[in-house]
């Protein structure tokens, strides 16, 4: 297989490195999630639901059954982690989702999913919210990741909230009412078991963690001070100055870039491969993945 030496712009590869099923906090199945690339014409992407890396086998899977000729998998993961007072996401790409270190990794952030979700639960019986309301604590064998955006469709279905963005506002952001902070792993460990895995540490959507310059620099720093190697400076819902932006602190900071639609359910708004094109002067971070152009 040949390296890739070229930029996005420069060449027909469809790509999207931010995606999630219903192991995670996603619509659909590993299985349909397949489809849906295949259906946008994707020649790669990866799947990096949250704290969880049981969908990857199953995609897999699915494409030798359902015989699609494309997309190529990539394997990922999304990592939450605590720095200073914020929750960070770590992505990880083209790793050994079965190596021994990756796999402790992802179960004792699935066990600290378990503890936040119950006490989130307990927060929200609390606040008045009926228990049959709310979504079941299921075993973490199960393989299903549960996250604060299933709290939130339970609020509004069953009229608690109208919106999921109510439901966050009233009940589930920091410093609402059931929200729980988490001790998730550091950043600094989370890239050192992505790289001890053999796969390329990036950072997810920079802007949400409404930093102020000052923090975004300083936690860029420490990123790439723990080996970090990627921004997430492309998405599906960007203006050109914030990609301008991103694309300079990239620039600055050493750092490839990564393009994620973070692809949840189909959407207008934030649909696989939608929006994604690379800046002229970008560096992609799949450009060693020896990928097929």
């Amino acid at each position: 297989m040949n390296s890739m030496s070229k930029t996005q712009n420069e060449t027909s590869i469809r790509i999207d490195l931010h995606a999630h099923t219903n192991l995670s906090d996603g619509a659909l199945s590993p299985d349909l999630l397949m489809l849906r690339a295949e259906q946008m014409q994707l020649d790669y992407f990866a799947i990096t639901d949250h704290d969880s890396v049981a969908a990857l086998a199953e995609a897999r899977a699915a494409k030798v059954r359902l015989k699609l000729k494309r997309p190529e998998l990539i394997s990922g993961i999304e990592v939450s982690c605590r720095w200073h007072s914020f929750e960070i996401h770590v992505l990880g790409w083209n790793f050994d989702e079965t190596h021994p270190r990756m796999l402790r990794l992802v179960a004792a952030q699935q066990q600290r999913r378990a503890e936040r979700a119950a006490a989130i639960a307990e927060k929200l019986i609390k606040a008045g919210v009926d228990k049959a309301h709310l979504p079941k604590l299921e075993p973490i064998e199960t393989n299903r990741v549960l996250t604060r955006p299933h709290f939130a469709e339970a609020l509004v279905k069953h009229g608690y909230v109208a919106s999921i963005e109510e439901a966050f506002k009233k009940y589930l952001r920091k410093g609402e009412r059931a929200y729980v902070a988490t001790p998730w792993v550091s950043i600094d460990e989370a890239v050192a078991v992505i790289k001890e895995a053999g796969g390329t540490a990036g950072l997810a959507h920079p802007l949400a963690y409404q930093l102020s310059a000052k923090w975004l620099k300083r936690l860029l720093s420490q990123f790439v001070a723990a080996g970090g190697e990627a921004l997430e400076v492309v998405s599906s819902q960007q203006t050109p100055e914030q990609r301008r932006y991103l694309q300079e602190l990239a620039d600055t900071y050493g750092l490839c870039t990564s393009v994620g639609s973070d692809f949840h359910k189909p959407s207008p708004w934030r649909e696989l491969g939608k929006n994604l094109t690379l800046p002229e002067q970008a560096v992609p971070v799949w450009q060693s993945w020896q990928l097929n152009e």
